[in-house]
This record gives structure tokens, sequence and C-alpha cells, in this order.
């Protein structure tokens, strides 16, 4: 790990790193609104909804809407949507509520519902149990609502894959016609698969309600820990890159060399958390995450900071002027100042929206 020290670094000035991610100020939704019947699905027409900064809408003849959300700089874009009709209930996604991403230009989402009148009281009753068990997760308030919807999702395509098998057993043992010992004993053997079935399915949702818990809170462990860590570099990245203007000035000036090294110092202990942690963090995200493309943006962004802002910029240009002002040269460290601030200007206004993207990235994820 190399830190800020005094002696002398070639100096090496960079381009401009990169291009970056932009996060937008519209995007378009397209809703999808799809039936449940049976193992099948269906979009249903003229569905009625109630969305969230656009009122009362209805669906067209394929069950879709489309129109523009506003982002307006919101902090964690949120749309709440909900469906108006006295037989059907919504499914997916829990609550109706959608995290918007705002790097992305368009969403496309679905929301399934079901015929309340049409589904058997043994499903509705364990429709009922799964939302009952999300509901005391987000009680607890450990787990963010993008979590808790993909859990209830798994949970519910759970219940769906085993309600599939259900209904094809009782079936066949409705099938049966004329009962001869030889069908009783067939009836008798289904009849037992159908409990198995049923206690299965119960020990199932609750392993997975479980593991996925374990594995939410150990994601946002790691999310807590990797956002302070990149939000303290761009601090303290900022708090170098805002001195070097003043470099001359603060030849004479004890005041200003004070908090140079106050700030270089703490950029010193910062750059060494991410240094010694980044392999770390890559390992959990990938382990967590299980998502290649967030897991090669963590690592690109490391990269920058690492081979790019600091080995490249920050820490040559940094010794380069302090091995200047060593030698009681004020002037030619403010020219090596002045030659590095644009484009450490430049790189780390990147690296900042490149921070807010992956960060969205692993929280919407």
């Amino acid at each position: 790990m190399q830190l800020l020290k005094n002696q002398l670094i070639g100096f090496l000035l960079l381009l401009p790193l990169f291009s970056y991610s932009q996060v937008l100020d519209f995007i378009d939704i397209h809703l999808t609104v799809l039936e449940r019947v049976g193992n099948t699905t269906h979009a249903l027409p003229n569905a009625v909804l109630n969305i969230s900064d656009e009122g009362k809408v209805t669906t067209d003849s394929k069950g879709t809407h489309t129109y523009t959300y506003a982002l307006r700089n919101k902090v964690n874009p949120e749309i709440s949507i909900s469906l108006i009709s006295e037989e059907h209930k919504m499914l997916k996604p829990l609550d109706g509520s959608i995290m918007v991403d705002p790097t992305r230009e368009k969403m496309y989402i679905e929301f399934l519902v079901i015929n309340t009148e049409e589904e058997s009281p043994a499903f509705k009753k364990r429709i009922s149990e799964l939302e009952r068990k999300v509901s005391s997760l987000k009680n607890k308030n450990e787990l963010t609502k993008q979590q808790l919807n993909k859990m209830y999702e798994t949970l519910l395509d759970t219940v769906f894959y085993y309600e599939g098998v259900k209904t094809t057993l009782e079936a066949e043992v409705l099938s049966v016609k004329g009962l001869n010992e030889e069908q009783k004993q067939l009836i008798e053997e289904q009849q037992t698969k159908i409990r198995d079935l049923e206690a299965k399915v119960d020990q199932l949702t609750e392993e997975i309600t479980v593991a996925l818990e374990q594995k939410y809170l150990r994601q946002n462990e790691y999310f807590k820990d990797i956002s302070a860590n990149l939000r303290e570099y761009l601090r303290t990245a900022k708090d170098i890159r805002d001195h070097l203007p003043n470099i001359k000035t603060y030849y004479n000036s004890t005041d200003g060399f004070k908090g140079l090294d106050r700030d270089l110092n703490l950029y010193n202990k910062v750059y060494g958390e991410i240094d010694d942690k980044h392999l770390a963090f890559l390992e959990g995200v990938g382990h967590y995450w299980k998502n290649d493309l967030i897991s090669k943006e963590l690592e690109d962004l490391f990269d920058l900071i690492i081979k790019g802002i600091h080995l490249n910029q920050i820490f040559p240009v940094v010794n380069n002027i302090l091995d200047q002002l060593r030698k009681q040269k004020p002037v030619k460290a403010q020219k090596t100042a002045d030659e590095a601030y644009d484009d450490l200007v430049l790189n780390i206004n990147d690296l900042e929206k490149k921070v807010n993207h992956v960060l969205i990235n692993l929280r919407n994820n």
C-alpha cells in the first residue's frame, strides 16, 4: 500500500478517466397486469389501477399501461400501485410497491393477480400466511423493501410450484372410477402424497425464509460498509483536490499547512481502509449478490480508485508538491498543483457518478 509521504515521485498527468453512467431525470414505466389461472397466466385487460403521482388508469386490451415517471432528484424513488377490483387480489409485487432504478431509461414491471372467487380456501390461506410472514419481517425493519419483495416472490413461486403438483395429484384421485382394491390403494397413496406435500411446503417455506433473511442481513452489512468506505474516500479525495489551488499561499501560512497535513493524514487512513478491504468487499458481493455485472462494476470502481486516481494522480502529485515545498520552491509546487487540478476535478466527478451508480445497483439487486 503506497501512502503520501515527503519524497519525490514522478509526476504523471492523466486524461479524464472512463465514461460514466448518467442518472436520468425521467424513466418510462411499462406496466403489465397478468392474471394467474391454474398453472398459467394471461393478460388482464381493462384492469383499473391507482398509481402514485399518476392517479387512476385503465390497462389496454393487452393488460398494459405505459407512462413517463419524473424522478425530480428523488432519493430512493418509489411507485405505489393498487388494483381497484372487488374480485381480484394483487399478489406480486408485494404491497404494489416498486423501487425505481434511476439509472435505467425503461422499466418493465409485471403485476400478478388472482381471482379470489376461483381459488381454493387452502390456497388463499397459504397466501395469507406468506403475507403475514413477510409482514412480520417488515416490522423488524432490518430488510429493505426490495429484499422483502424478492423474498416474498421466491416464497410465492415455491407455493405456486407445489400447488401445481398438488392439483395434478388431486386430479389423478378424482379420475379413478369403479373402485377395486388396487384403485383404493392407489387413492390412499395419492392422498398420502398430498398430505406429505403440504408438510413439505410448510417446511420449505420456513427454510427459505430463514435462509433469505440471513442472506439479506449479510447483504445489508456489506452494503453499509462498502457505502461508508466509498463515500468517505470521495470526501477525503475532494478535500485534497480543494487544497491544490492554495499551495503557494500555504508556504507562508502555518494554518494552511496544518489543514493540508490534517487532510493528508485522514486521506491516508481512508485510502488504507479501501486498499485493505476491497478484496473482501468483492468476495462478499460475489457471494451474497451472485451478480456478475455488479461484481465487475465494483471491481472496476476499485481499480479506478486504487490504480487510477490514487496511484496515478493524488499519490504522485501530492508527493511532488511536498518535495518542491521541502526544497523551498513554492512557485514550482503551485505549478504542479495547477497542472493536476483540472484533471483531478474531472476524475473525482466521474468517480462520484460511478460510486452512486454502484450503490444504486447494490441496493436495487
